[in-house]
């Protein structure tokens, strides 16, 4: 904060400060939106939720959650761009490479949401992040790899091959599962209308959006 007032930061990083600022306000506006259509979906297919109720649900729950779940996931990513290395390369050449990783994350987000794809903000947030990391190590002076965390990329990367698999398994197992002891067919049906689902399995299908 000294350097905002003492002038040793100039006007043009000042401004680009400003500038990744409001991208960092876009990303965040663009990962609200993007995510809670995942997060929403099943809720509105089945009836459980009205479509601007799940959304504004998912809205106050996304904001409880950094106070409640921590922010461990945030701090992993992080960890991904050492901040040696932001540090040596400048202010000027911080920020621009802040910027770039979040004007890459934005373009990639709206580009998925678009095409109606589903993909996790964090994950396309870790791409960019690594991105910049080698595209910093190709300039001159720098040794090309050394601008990444690498031995927290492969724990990230691991996670994020594993969990898939891990939640494909355990849905297919609780799907077989419940076909064997819940009997009632309408839960095994599409909605007809806008009926809602029993009320039991409502408040399961709200409880497992709102976490």
């Amino acid at each position: 904060m000294e350097a905002l007032f003492d002038g040793s930061i100039g006007t043009g990083t000042l401004l680009l400060l400003a500038v990744s600022l409001l991208v960092a306000f876009g990303f965040e506006f663009v990962n609200g939106f993007h995510d809670t259509a995942n997060a929403v979906a099943t809720v509105i297919y089945t009836r459980a939720l009205r479509p601007w109720t799940a959304v504004i649900v998912s809205g106050i729950c996304n904001f409880l959650g950094v106070f409640i779940g921590g922010i461990a996931v945030a701090m992993s990513i992080i960890s991904l761009l050492p901040v040696e290395l932001l540090v040596a390369s400048g202010t000027g050449a911080g920020l621009a490479m802040l910027l770039a990783l979040l004007l890459a994350a934005i373009l990639w987000n709206l580009g998925t949401w678009y095409f109606g794809l589903p993909a996790s903000s964090s994950h396309t947030l870790i791409g960019a992040i690594v991105g910049v990391g080698l595209a910093n190590s190709l300039l001159p002076g720098h040794e090309f790899g050394v601008g990444v965390n690498w031995a927290k990329a492969g724990d990230v990367g691991l996670a994020l091959l594993i969990s898939p698999l891990i939640g494909f398994t355990v849905a297919a197992l609780l799907l077989l599962a419940a076909k064997k002891l819940i009997r009632d067919p309408r839960l095994y049906r599409p909605p007809v209308g806008s009926q809602p689902p029993p009320a039991w399995f409502r408040a399961l299908l709200i409880g497992t959006c709102t976490g």
